[in-house]
């Protein structure tokens, strides 16, 4: 899977060295360096706090306005330093070397990692408002997200259960395993995770064709909407499959569900529920 894929998929806010409690003066003038920090940011409304970020950070619209200090993978380290930010946010991507480079000159910068669950997300999220200066912003957004994702939980736990196929790579063949909230999106939409049991995501379409799913989800991160489309006709090619024979493939909104703020995933979930259990009115 390309290092860029892997941003989309996973990156957020766990900052290492960073206690609970400690005493540190809000940052006010920040540079991120990941389009899913600056998502976070703007989500507890420090955007005012946001100097600069990357050409990738896109989204919400307003970000695309901010000044750009080059890409995920290679930043422009003369120019961090010339706006003197007061932190920098890296993301996994980010290069040692270069985040090394701005620590020797100063400037202070905080790493961040990779959450695997929405549990995670939630401790993510809070320990960023703890940074930020927006603790109470964060509760908020979580109290929000987990409502929701209840809302939906407490309508699917009881429904038949369908098996589902969530496909998120194209070459090698990759799909959601445990301990993942892709994983949890199926089990909290009221469906059945054929790979749940793998302890990595690599997969094959023998293994798939075998399994025989009733659903198969496809977001292809990093890709195009019409590599989405595309493998989609290819599993239109095998009569035999379930959901082929029952046209239950469908090609997700690959940033959507990929992309882990606590809003995020509860929006994907709401998703696949629907369409796991398109009878539910309740959801809709």
């Amino acid at each position: 899977m390309k290092p860029i894929l892997q941003s989309i998929i996973a990156i957020a806010f766990l900052l290492p060295g960073l206690a609970w409690g400690e005493s540190l003066t809000t940052p006010q003038r920040i540079v991120s360096l990941g389009p899913i920090l600056t998502e976070m940011i703007y989500l507890l409304k420090a955007d005012q706090q946001l100097i600069a970020n990357t050409n990738y950070c896109i989204a919400p619209e307003e970000a695309k306005n901010k000044e750009k200090i080059g890409s995920m993978i290679e930043m422009n380290v003369e120019k961090i330093v010339s706006m003197r930010p007061d932190l920098v946010l890296a993301s996994p991507l980010s290069k040692e070397k270069q985040l090394s480079m701005l620590e020797n000159l100063g400037v202070r910068v905080r790493r961040t990692v990779n959450p695997k669950t929405f549990s995670e997300m939630c401790q993510l999220t809070m320990t960023m408002g703890e940074l930020l200066g927006k603790a109470d912003n964060a509760r908020s957004v979580i109290d929000s997200a987990k409502k929701n994702v209840d809302a939906i939980l407490s309508v699917t736990r009881s429904l038949p259960k369908k098996k589902v196929f969530m496909q998120i790579g194209i070459k090698p063949l990759h799909a959601a395993n445990q301990d993942t909230f892709l994983n949890e999106y199926i089990e909290y939409a009221g469906g059945i995770n054929i790979t749940s049991s793998e302890k990595t995501g690599v997969y094959s379409r023998e293994k798939v064709l075998k399994d025989n799913p009733d659903v198969i989800l496809i977001a292809t991160m990093g890709s195009s909407e019409a590599s989405g489309e595309h493998e989609k006709k290819v599993w239109e090619q095998y009569p035999s499959l379930k959901a082929s024979k029952n046209k239950e493939i469908y090609v997700l909104n690959s940033y959507l569900v990929c992309s882990p703020t606590v809003v995020t995933f509860a929006k994907a979930v709401r998703v696949i529920a629907q369409i796991l259990h398109p009878e539910i009115e309740a959801l809709k």
